[in-house]
């Protein structure tokens, strides 16, 4: 058989011993994992020792990129890494547009990459096709992200794929991340504090091989109306004109004209949804910073700033430092109540916490990166200062979810109130809060029930579970409602399609793509026969798969699943249809009725026996 899509090798990088070795891809794992997300969760099983130390040199990192990665196809440019995390104490993955970076690795001839030990002293991997070397980093630690890239960039030219850490990764900050191509952040949870335990500064790679395709006829007859689909899309100019902007308005459409120079985009996507930005004025006047979403820079109006240029300032210092806003704010936050309490004392707070000031943040920023007095039990995340600050500190925090802040929900940076998939999903995801829409159509909006069987059936969703999610409710008046437990476990499996495939999440993209199609897309590309219903059981596989890794870690509903108090009462999450206050024991049957649609047990959502023999799977 001609295999098309995936390059053939897997690349394994001790950097104990120094060294490295090149593998052939094993064809059972693409036929049984489809690729990317799937393949790389399936290498993680396999090779991260169960109870292992996160920041420990036996932690091994894997990266994927899907089949369709190399391609033509638009939006196919989806990298994943998948680590033990050490906010979370999970395996999880972290996923990011790969910009160059997923291209630039299947040309080189790798479709994943496992990183394993601790080198000595900083390194950095260098990977030109055939020639990969684990080169001294010396020079490059103590870089930001944008300045690591540039280095690369300068000494090696483009086009080159930069994985990169900066300060915070390297000082093994608990919510640091990675960041590809210094633009779309990789790994909330600490994937950053991971590559930094292992001195591990970057990964550059660029290569000239090229991917084929199985059979050119049928991929060029599926793509061609394929991408005049794209570019009939009624709204496909706002999109590429606004970005993010065009669902979350957070300043006029004037001023983020005023300070946009460019948008950018992944390689192969036709939307996109990066900027690089430009303040035009004021103290910053000049200042240039590239972004995943111009709506991460205006983070800060969320949190009290007044000058948006300040909030641009701030946010690109964080982002340098390779550290997760989200958490930076929350965990300030906290720390500002607790000195309100007396809880923190007077004389450990160096600098006076001002959520509304540039110099403050900034400030706080530079003392956790260098772990600085308070910053080294900030540099912790809320784990550390719940340790630190003992049992009256927890009655202050913030909702938490394994230990993380969530993007939505009462006190979080997003303003969202309804209780779709992504709400419960920040709970059910193995890994902890994230944005992943899983392609749900309750992603930050609210929508009549009757457009959802259209979503549904482009997300593959048997027309058998349409009744099971859509539904009469308990009330007396008998009106229909969405059981969200049951839709978040076809959100996931969505989700998981599109990652092992290598496709873009984002709702800007992934609406143009359907399961019928994504599975005759994976037949051609690859030539690996693949139906639709060849292809749920795949998806399925490879999430229980993933359950079944945290499981072995000690994963308990009644520890790592725990709804925060502050989700529910009068200043809580609403149901997504009746609008009305949702109560904990509805949120408490979702869980169960999404255990129970994936064959797992309803208490404890531990997949059955009957379940792991239809899919081929048993623990190890």
């Amino acid at each position: 058989m001609n295999l098309g899509g995936f390059a053939g090798y897997i690349l394994h990088i001790n950097l104990t011993d120094k060294t490295v070795e090149r593998t052939p891809l094993d064809l059972g794992l693409a036929e049984n994992y489809i690729g990317g997300l799937g393949i790389t969760l399936k290498l993680a099983y396999d090779t991260i020792q169960p109870g292992v130390d996160a920041l420990g040199p036996d932690n091994t990192i894997v990266l994927g990129a899907g089949p369709l990665v190399g391609t033509d196809l638009p939006a196919t440019s989806r990298v994943f890494a998948v680590t033990k995390l050490p906010s979370s104490g999970t395996i999880g993955w972290c996923g990011a547009g790969g910009f160059n970076f997923g291209c630039e690795l299947k040309n080189a001839g790798y479709d994943h990459i496992i990183i394993s030990g601790k080198a000595q002293n900083p390194v950095y991997l260098k990977i030109i096709d055939d020639d990969v070397q684990i080169c001294d980093a010396h020079n490059l630690w103590g870089m930001g992200v944008a300045e690591t890239c540039e280095a690369f960039w300068k000494d090696y030219e483009r086009p080159l794929g930069v994985l990169s850490i900066g300060r915070a990764g390297e000082n093994k900050v608990a919510f640091s991340m990675a960041f590809i191509d210094r633009i779309s952040t990789l790994g909330r949870g600490g994937f950053g504090a991971v590559m930094g335990a292992k001195n591990l500064k970057a990964i550059m790679v660029k290569g000239k091989r090229g991917i084929d395709v199985a059979d050119r006829k049928r991929y060029r007859a599926l793509r061609k109306p394929f991408l005049e689909n794209i570019r009939q899309y009624p709204y496909l100019k706002e999109w590429q004109s606004l970005g993010m902007l065009k669902s979350f308005p957070i300043v006029p459409v004037e001023t983020y004209e005023r300070i946009k120079k460019r948008r950018l985009a992944c390689v192969s996507c036709p939307v996109g949804c990066k900027d690089i930005i430009e303040i035009p004025d004021g103290p910053f006047n000049g200042m240039v910073v590239h972004t995943s979403s111009a709506l991460n820079l205006l983070t800060g109006l969320t949190y009290g700033f007044q000058d948006y240029r300040e909030s641009i300032k701030l946010i690109a210092t964080l982002d340098e430092y390779g550290m997760d806003m989200f958490e930076f704010f929350g965990l300030m936050g906290f720390a500002k109540t607790l000195h309100e309490q007396g809880i923190i004392q007077s004389d450990d707070i160096e600098t006076e916490i001002r959520m509304d000031s540039l110099a403050s943040m900034e400030t706080w920023a530079g003392k956790i990166v260098a772990r600085e007095g308070l910053g080294n039990v900030l540099a912790n995340g809320f784990k550390g200062m719940l340790e630190t600050f003992g049992e009256d500190s927890k009655k202050y925090a913030p909702s938490l979810v394994k230990g993380i802040h969530p993007y939505t929900g009462p006190g979080s940076a997003l303003p969202w109130d309804l209780f779709g998939t992504m709400e419960l999903g920040q709970v059910l995801d193995p890994r902890g809060p994230h944005v992943g829409s899983g392609g749900s159509p309750t992603y930050f909006a609210k929508r009549p029930l009757e457009v959802f069987p259209r979503h549904f059936k482009r997300m593959g969703i048997p027309a058998s579970a349409t009744e099971r999610i859509i539904t009469s409710s308990d009330d007396s008046d008998g009106e229909q409602t969405l059981n969200i437990g049951i839709l978040l476990k076809y959100s996931h499996s969505w989700f998981s399609l599109l990652g092992s495939m290598g496709i873009c999440a984002r709702g800007q993209i992934n609406r143009f793509y359907n399961a019928e199609l994504c599975a005759q897309l994976y037949e051609a590309v690859t030539g690996i026969k693949t139906d639709l219903d060849e292809l749920r059981l795949r998806v399925d596989r490879i999430w229980t798969l993933y359950r079944m890794a945290n499981l072995r870690e000690g994963f308990r509903r009644d520890i790592h699943e725990v709804l925060p108090e502050q989700w529910f009462g009068d200043n809580g999450f609403k149901e997504y249809v009746s609008g009305k206050p949702l109560q904990i024991d509805q949120a408490q049957k979702m869980i169960e009725d999404y255990y129970e649609e994936w064959g797992w047990d309803r208490k404890t959502g531990t997949p059955t026996g009957k379940i792991l023999e239809k899919l081929g799977l048993s623990y190890s």
